[in-house]
């Protein structure tokens, strides 16, 4: 999804390239050679006194911004409401979920694997329900990378026509711009994938309670880096249910930049994994770690 990320901005510079050559044309007006420096956007840039002076009108400022604003949303919101282009990478990635949590529970109860089929399961309503439910989330974020971007182009542009700053650093400062919008989009698309990987586990893992009425629960598994954050090493090897694990991800920022995972399991009467072995390991992982930091 990152590559075909880029390849949209990519596009959107190119687009925009070609609109400012014909649109953003003026003249450069005489004055001394000295120079100071402008801030805008949070960028310095430099303003020569002799200031470029822009063939614009008002309307044709706002016609401008509009066809901006366009070309944003034929790359960015490609496919509408309807046919996004990241559905794709979307619903691929809550399959590829729904796939992981039905071999881990399989691999665990001969119950489970005896009453459940793969291919029942993605064409189940709940599963369709919950795929269209991460297409309107995933659509509306979209929608707000896309205004956003079109803020901040209108900012940059309407405040460098204003200043008279010449249109080849014009275009520089609208690059940079671009170049933040797609970190931000970046950052959207892989909180959006593993979303909907985890979506997919926790789900299976609700319904294998609700449907077969196995203990099941969330046995936690944190990456456990050098940057890992000290709330999320700390639910290594433990267990939790799915509405624990919902509501830690839904506050203080724990879904962002975040590579736990959690692995559907079964549990015994004590509500423990009953593979001993396996927690104590674990355990052991989690304590090393706390040591090195």
């Amino acid at each position: 999804m990152y590559r075909d990320i880029e390849d949209r901005y990519l596009g959107i510079k190119t687009s925009l390239k070609q609109l400012f050559d014909i649109r953003l044309t003026g003249r450069v007006r005489e004055g001394n050679a000295q120079a100071s420096f402008a801030l805008h956007c949070d960028t310095i840039y430099q303003v020569n006194a002799a200031t470029y002076i822009y063939d614009m009108t008002a309307q044709q400022l706002a016609d401008l911004l509009e066809r901006v604003q366009v070309i944003l949303d034929d790359y960015l919101l490609e496919g509408g409401s309807q046919n996004l282009w990241a559905f794709a990478y979307v619903s691929d990635e809550y399959q590829r979920g729904t796939l992981n949590a039905f071999t881990n529970l399989s691999v665990q109860s001969p119950v489970y694997a005896s009453q459940t089929t793969l291919s029942a399961l993605l064409s189940s309503p709940a599963y369709q329900n919950q795929i269209a439910a991460a297409y309107v989330s995933t659509y509306s974020d979209w929608v707000g990378i896309s205004d956003k971007a079109r803020a901040d182009l209108s900012n940059v542009i309407s405040g460098a026509i204003g200043r008279g700053v010449n249109p080849k650093e014009t275009a520089r400062l609208i690059s940079k711009r671009l170049d933040v919008s797609m970190s931000d989009a970046k950052n959207i698309a892989q909180t959006e994938q593993v979303g909907a990987l985890r979506e997919a586990q926790w789900n299976e893992t609700e319904w294998t309670r609700e449907r077969l009425g196995l203990n099941t629960g969330l046995l936690h598994l944190s990456a456990l880096k050098p940057t890992t954050r000290q709330t999320h090493a700390f639910w290594h090897g433990k267990v939790r249910t799915v509405e624990e694990v919902r509501e830690w991800y839904s506050i203080n920022g724990n879904k962002y930049h975040c590579y736990c995972s959690q692995i559907p399991v079964i549990l015994n009467d004590k509500g423990e994994i009953f593979n001993e072995g396996l927690a104590e390991r674990l355990a052991d992982e989690r304590k090393e770690w706390k040591e090195s930091k």
